[in-house]
């Protein structure tokens, strides 16, 4: 049955089949008809076979459930959280178009995977014409109705975008979710205008949190199926075409509701406690303004590539 939901991929990278076992799959047939995994900040119960490539290094999971099968569970992802992390991802999204600003004066940007459009929000308030493309309709909604963006639904690679079209194009916490990450870039180049500007970040499987906490790093989890290093990750963008990488950072921001939340859910307790803890409440606002701030690139590989 399990072989019926799977399919196999080479290294979505350099292409190569040869790899090393870093940990096996702990999911059963039952785990696939399950809604994705959403909790944040803490380990996944479930996550897929991860291999490491002899030839490139890139971490990823093969096989992978099926295509249509990922597409169709985040297009029908729902926004829950939304209300909960706002604030924290305003601010640190925030420091994302700072990091924009620095390297590039154009002004049409386009989002690829904008979720529920924080980043976009501060892009447009800065002075960008700012689109987003995200294929959950939840996110989308929530994007154009509450937020009032320019967001459409879809898969970006089916998007047949213009070429040599934006300054500016957005990746931010994307590629790890994708089954072909290198397909996703090079439309990415073809897109931008020529010396435009890529943004681009991931987990770091490399960094200190993954490294101590081994497979309960909350980062491995059943969505996440590529796993980068600073070093995977540049090489991949450089194999997009990109010229010019280089690693950065930006301010990360979470809020104390963002942490102590997930744990509730973990826990799963969180349902009859919610009106005390949603940010309306009175704790929730208490809550939601203790914030902790520190550099993104502790847990993250953030790179900027130009055409």
């Amino acid at each position: 049955m399990m072989d019926s939901l799977l399919e196999y991929r080479n290294c979505p990278n350099c292409g190569g089949d040869d790899f090393d076992v870093l940990f096996n799959s702990n999911m059963k047939d039952c785990d696939f008809r399950e809604t994705v995994d959403t909790v944040y900040m803490l380990p996944g119960s479930k996550y897929g076979r991860h291999v490491k490539c002899r030839r490139c290094h890139l971490i990823y999971v093969n096989p992978i459930e099926k295509v249509s099968k990922i597409n169709q569970d985040y297009s029908e992802m729902e926004s829950t959280d939304a209300n909960i992390i706002r604030e924290s991802r305003l601010r640190a999204t925030k420091s994302q178009v700072q990091l924009i600003k620095k390297y590039e004066s154009g002004t049409s940007l386009l989002d690829i995977g904008c979720g529920e459009g924080f980043f976009l929000l501060n892009a447009s308030e800065v002075g960008y014409t700012a689109k987003g493309i995200e294929v959950s309709q939840d996110a989308v909604a929530y994007a154009q109705k509450e937020l009032g963006l320019d967001v459409d639904m879809g898969h970006f690679g089916e998007s047949q975008l213009p070429e040599n079209y934006f300054d500016v194009v957005t990746l931010w916490q994307v590629l790890e979710h994708v089954p072909y990450p290198l397909m996703i870039l090079k439309e990415a180049h073809r897109i931008l205008k020529p010396g435009g500007l890529a943004a681009i970040a991931t987990p770091n499987i490399g960094g200190v949190p993954a490294r101590v906490l081994g497979k309960r790093w909350w980062n491995i989890r059943r969505v996440h199926i590529n796993q980068f290093t600073t070093e995977t990750l540049k090489g991949i963008i450089k194999n997009a075409g990109f010229k010019k990488v280089s690693s950065v950072s930006y301010w990360e921001c979470i809020s104390l509701s963002m942490l102590f939340i997930p744990i509730l859910k973990y826990l799963r307790v969180y349902e009859p406690l919610k009106a005390i803890f949603y940010p309306s409440s009175i704790l929730g606002k208490v809550m939601d303004k203790i914030r902790f701030i520190y550099p993104a690139k502790v847990d993250n590989c953030i790179m900027l590539g130009f055409k």
